[in-house]
């Protein structure tokens, strides 16, 4: 599947600032408290054959420092690791949360404090992404949110770093290295045949995983890091990681 790189155009297929109601399934609409949608993309974009299946890229609020779900792992499943989570694509095109609520520090079961440092950070990344759809309302496109021009010129983002193509080596790797991923999945990281290059083989029950998009978080929100989605057609399942450079 053919990469490109730094799409700063949307279309049909690509929208910006879905709304959050219309991504998560009814029973979970919790999820809300937990993500700030990006953008949908008709997986169109990546082959014809999956034309009409629709995904989410999310930024999540958390971590304030380290992975998320470090500090969570009690509520842990065969889905969810430390930097990993994982939804189910229903036939309407919802997202299902395979994780339990408890994989997020920020609820009543962890007893978070809206009044700390941490939430604070979290209301700042929520009042950048109201910036950001103000600013492609404004402009048609993603701009830097603290300064959206540029010696007169606009100081232009990209929605996606990538669409499609093959996964690259980064930190994100670690976690599989370690073998501290998600136990419903196969993840194996081999020696290509350059020096330089690398083999992932990531899948579940037999079916590889093919990644949609990568997008940096900061130029949406001003803050996180690289979001990684990975999509399996046989299952529908919609793989996330976080790459923290």
């Amino acid at each position: 599947m053919t990469a490109r790189e730094e799409i700063q155009e949307l279309n049909d297929h690509l929208q910006a600032f879905p709304k959050a109601e219309d991504i998560f399934v009814k029973e979970q609409q919790w999820l809300k408290n937990h993500f700030l949608p990006l953008m949908s993309i008709d997986l169109a974009e990546i082959t014809p054959e999956w034309a009409g299946q629709k995904v989410y890229m999310l930024c999540p609020f958390e971590p304030y420092e380290g992975y998320i779900g470090d500090n969570t792992t009690k509520y842990h499943n065969e889905y969810t690791a430390p930097n990993w989570l994982a939804f189910r694509l229903t036939d309407d095109n919802k997202f299902e949360f395979l994780g339990k609520e408890g994989y997020f520090e920020r609820t009543a079961i962890h007893n978070w404090d809206f009044d700390s440092e941490e939430e604070e950070a979290i209301q700042e990344m929520a009042d950048n992404y109201e910036k950001s759809k103000e600013n492609v309302a404004k402009y048609g496109t993603l701009v830097n949110v603290r300064y959206p021009e540029y010696k007169g010129e606009l100081n232009r983002k990209t929605f996606l770093e990538i669409l499609g193509g093959e996964l690259e080596y980064g930190n994100w790797c670690s976690t599989i290295e370690e073998e501290e991923y998600p136990k419903a999945f196969e993840m194996k990281i081999e020696d290509g045949k350059d020096d330089d290059d690398v083999v992932f083989d990531i899948s579940y029950q037999g079916n590889p995983f093919y990644l949609v998009a990568e997008t940096g978080a900061y130029d949406w929100v001003g803050a996180g890091d690289n979001i990684i989605m990975m999509y399996e057609p046989v299952s529908r399942i919609v793989l996330y990681t976080f790459d923290y450079s």
